[in-house]
């Protein structure tokens, strides 16, 4: 491990100084100018220079108490404090010899490789260099010797990438009896040492941690080699060991196969149905980037799982991932997006975040867009794999529990209507006089991948029918919408907008279902004004507006269940553009706003929606948002004030006095200092049938039917301290009230298991170390979830390296 890890750190410090010049400095060709106290000798034609010479050839400038200069070969010498720079490079030696675009050799040498140009022309001295832009690579010998290559040999070497204020010692570094170095090919060398200086317990020396007797070092931009190896641990995975190994395929490619150990759950845990995986396993990882704006990557990830825990999955397990994005032109892009798990406890098991692995399933999404002046053309598809983060589940017809044959491939075997190809022309909104036009035509086709959904007893029947609901026909789907405005501003002080908008939906469906057709209009205005007054800096504005929005029923038969999208008018479920039948809504609200400099430093707002056909008021909403230096702090709420819903909400399977008042609870708040310290803290909670706006399609203002969605409240805190080098981080995520939340064990209780407000349902500690002297960074990362499952990661990262090589 220890070999490993020193392999791959040489191995990137190598790879950032790739191409890399001679590390000393050959003079560009040009004339040659002295300056100095000079004296020609006649016999030998060599010039010699005292009391200060000054030696330059192109931005090659060459400092010492004495030099002597050779015309007819080109031969340099200088000694006594030399002083050797370019823009790139400064180089300090006792004595040095070099032949111009020839061999070279040096004498007690340091030097400094700059990441990008400097002036060094004016460097007086090597500590005047150091702190001339962030150096690269440093390095020292006691003798260095090269060719007109660039080749090079230097002994009693000493090299880091480290850039260390100051002068200090640097946080690594790799000292070598010889080092052979060929720039931007390899280097080898003998008898290395790796010595760290640690900087705590009053250690601020370097101090030997590794010896071996020869290395190799790659120096190419992309080489292939062993990367650094990866530990870190799931709850189901226990610990994880991995090696990556790079592979470079061309200028435009590369590939990392790493191979993988998982050490699993104890055999206790495995019994009791917890989620395990033990075995080896591997990901290869596949990376392309063609030509500007196109690039992308895709993932194989494999596991041999030698556990079988009850409703878990064993054996050989794949996942597959992937992006791509490609920006074809200045109008047109590309971009897709493939996860695809191929068993359906995947995330599950694999996932370290608690929320995480508690995904519901997983999405593979293509689009390709074309945009002109005035509209956006379309065309793409996406797939919803279905997942089973509580293991998988019992079979209502046999009352065994479901197998993977039931979920089938790729989540196939269930009733999951995924979009395949879809099309869709959109008009951005446009003057047409004093209107301004706007609209949308597509067509898509809905399925689950098996056929065996399309028909049956469940089919177009009423709700309460089917155990399941009525199932979702696979269809495929035209959709028109078209809206006119004409906004109009009164008097420079009231805006007035009117509005109409007209939709139509047609589905064909598979087998013997009839075809249907539906259609629906929906009117309104929203009238808003403005009056503010200042104090100084201080500028206080108060808004009013009201909207009245209204809709007609849909004409046609429509869909009797829930929606393909929210482009559906559906007389069942919840996904629907609007509610069934006719609507008549109204909206007022008022908003203050304190602002300076532009910017808001206190904003409120309270409302009121009021459903006009039913006579009943719906929710009143109130809204606050601070921001004051570093300190920020948004709320917000909605509430039955005055009305209940037409219909009643299913109650709480937990009641809360409290947070059952409110459909909608949100709040959060932060500080932050210039320092980099944080304090956070944030808070969520949905109550019996939610928020009618939550429920709202993209027509109506809101939708008072309630919603079957779960009563939920969350809250989350976290802390950042900035002490030097490093920064500690604390986050913890809560139940916001009593509720059931997923079972530790797969196959547990349908709802559940209760577990009490605020009692933490994970914990993630973090420390990063920043090395002072810029050239690594170590991330260390722990999570316990209430399951009691523990995970961690730990990484040493040298991207930084990188950055600042690209002047980042």
């Amino acid at each position: 491990m220890p070999t490993l890890a020193v392999l791959a750190a040489a191995g990137l410090a190598a790879r950032l100084v790739a191409g890399a010049p001679p590390a000393v400095p050959v003079p560009a060709a040009g004339d040659v100018r002295i300056e100095g106290n000079l004296t020609y000798e006649p016999g030998t034609g060599v010039l010699l220079v005292k009391d200060g010479a000054v030696i330059r050839r192109g931005d090659l400038v060459l400092r010492a108490r004495s030099a002597t200069y050779d015309p007819a070969t080109g031969e340099i010498r200088a000694s006594g404090g030399v002083l050797l720079s370019d823009p790139t490079r400064f180089v300090k030696a006792d004595g040095v010899r070099l032949v111009l675009d020839g061999p070279f050799e040096a004498d007690g040498v340091v030097a400094f490789v700059k990441d990008v140009p400097t002036d060094l022309s004016r460097a007086a001295d090597l500590e005047a260099a150091r702190a001339a832009g962030r150096n690269r690579l440093t390095f020292s010998g006691s003798r260095l010797r090269g060719d007109a290559s660039g080749r090079f040999l230097l002994e009693g070497a000493r090299l880091t990438l480290c850039d260390c204020p100051g002068g200090c010692a640097p946080s690594w570094e790799l000292t070598s009896r010889r080092a052979d170095v060929v720039p931007g090919v390899r280097a080898t060398l003998s008898w290395p040492v790796l010595r760290v200086t640690p900087r705590f317990l009053f250690v601020d020396h370097p101090v030997p941690v590794l010896v071996l007797p020869w290395l190799y070092v790659p120096l190419g931009e992309r080489q292939t080699g062993l990367l650094l190896p990866e530990v870190l641990s799931t709850g189901a995975t226990g610990l994880q060991i991995s090696e990556p190994v790079f592979v470079t395929l061309g200028r435009s490619a590369d590939a990392t196969l790493t191979p993988l150990y998982a050490f699993g759950r104890s055999r206790g845990q495995v019994a009791e149905g917890k989620p395990a995986v033990r075995g080896p396993g591997g990901r290869l990882e596949l990376r392309w980037a063609p030509a500007e704006d196109a690039g992308g990557q895709v993932q194989l990830a494999y596991a041999h799982d030698l556990d079988r825990e009850p409703l878990g999955e064993g054996g050989d397990r794949l996942a597959l991932s992937g992006r791509h994005a490609q920006r074809i032109s200045d109008r047109t892009s590309l971009d897709a997006a493939l996860r695809l798990p191929l068993d359906a406890v995947w995330v599950r098991d694999l996932t370290a975040d608690v929320l995480g692995r508690d995904a519901p399933y997983a999405r593979s999404d293509l689009l390709l867009s074309h945009r002109r002046e005035s509209f956006v053309l379309e065309l793409g598809a996406s797939y919803l794999e279905p997942l089973r983060p509580d293991g998988y589940l019992l079979d209502p017809a046999t009352g065994a529990h479901e197998s993977a044959r039931t979920w089938g491939a790729l989540g196939a075997g269930l009733d999951v209507a995924s979009r395949w190809p879809a099309a869709a022309a959109t008009l951005v909104p446009v003057a047409l006089g004093p209107l301004r036009l706007s609209g949308r035509a597509g067509l898509s086709r809905f399925a689950p991948p098996s056929s065996a959904w399309d028909s049956g007893a469940c089919w177009n029947v009423a709700p309460g029918t089917c155990a399941d609901g009525p199932r979702r026909a696979a269809a495929d789907r035209g959709d028109a919408r078209a809206e006119v405005s004409a906004p109009l501003v009164l008097g420079d002080a009231v805006s007035l907008t009117p509005y109409l908008r007209g939709a139509a939906t047609a589905y064909a469906f598979e087998a013997d279902h009839p075809s249907t057709a539906a259609a629906w209009g929906v009117g309104g205005v929203a009238i808003a004004t403005e009056v503010s007054r200042r104090f100084g800096s201080i500028r206080h504005a108060i808004a009013p507006r009201l909207e009245w929005r209204a809709g007609t029923a849909s004409a046609g038969e429509g869909i009797p269940w829930t929606g393909y999208d929210a482009l559906d008018r559906s007389t069942a479920g919840f996904l629907s553009a609007a509610p069934p039948g006719a609507w008549q809504q109204l909206r007022g609200a008022v908003e203050t706003r304190l602002a300076a400099d532009g910017a808001d430093l206190l904003r409120l707002e309270v409302g009121q929606d009021y459903d006009a056909r039913l006579g009943r008021f719906a929710e009143t909403f109130a809204g606050a948002d601070v921001a004051w230096r570093g300190l920020g702090v948004s709320a917000a709420a909605r509430f039955l004030a005055i009305d209940d819903r037409p219909e009643a909400a299913p109650a709480a399977p937990i009641p809360s006095r409290f947070l059952d008042r409110f459909t909608e609870l949100r709040a959060s708040a932060s500080y932050s200092d210039g320092r980099g310290d944080l304090l956070r803290a944030g808070f969520v909670s949905i109550g019996p049938g939610g928020s009618g706006t939550l429920l709202a399609g993209i027509d109506p203002l809101f939708d008072l039917r309630p919603s079957p969605m779960a009563v939920a409240a969350s809250a989350s805190a976290g802390a950042r301290v900035v002490a030097g080098g490093a920064t500690l981080g604390y986050d913890v995520l809560f139940p916001g009230r009593d509720q059931y939340v997923p079972s530790c064990a797969a196959g547990g209780p349908a709802q559940g298991r209760p577990v009490s407000a605020w009692r933490p349902q994970q914990q993630v500690a973090s420390a990063v170390w920043n090395s002072p002297c810029r050239c690594f960074r170590i991330t260390a990362l722990v999570r316990h979830d209430d399951c009691g499952d523990w995970s961690y990661s730990a990484s040493l990262d040298l991207s930084r390296l990188a950055e600042a090589r690209a002047g980042r």
